[in-house]
């Protein structure tokens, strides 16, 4: 990473850290925004920016574990 680089993911991790910038996580530092988290012990915005990895980043398909509800079917579509 360049220092740029480097400068706008420390940007963004001070604003993570006061509850700010969601909106400016993406794949592309995402990584890095783990490692400074873990670096700092945010455990709870290390776990968040996981989560966040898995299910926006698009690296791996994560299947839901939600279960359909009762009659969520094509047979009961409202249109």
């Amino acid at each position: 990473m360049t220092d740029i680089e480097l400068q706008a993911v420390e940007d963004v991790y001070r604003k993570l850290v006061k509850g700010l910038g969601h909106e400016r996580v993406n794949d592309g530092n995402v990584d890095a925004l783990i490692r400074r988290a873990v670096q700092d012990g945010h455990t709870v915005l290390a776990i968040e920016l996981r989560e966040w990895q898995a299910t926006c980043g698009g690296r791996a398909e994560v299947p839901s574990t939600i279960a359909p509800t009762r009659g969520f079917n094509k047979e009961h579509v409202k249109h």
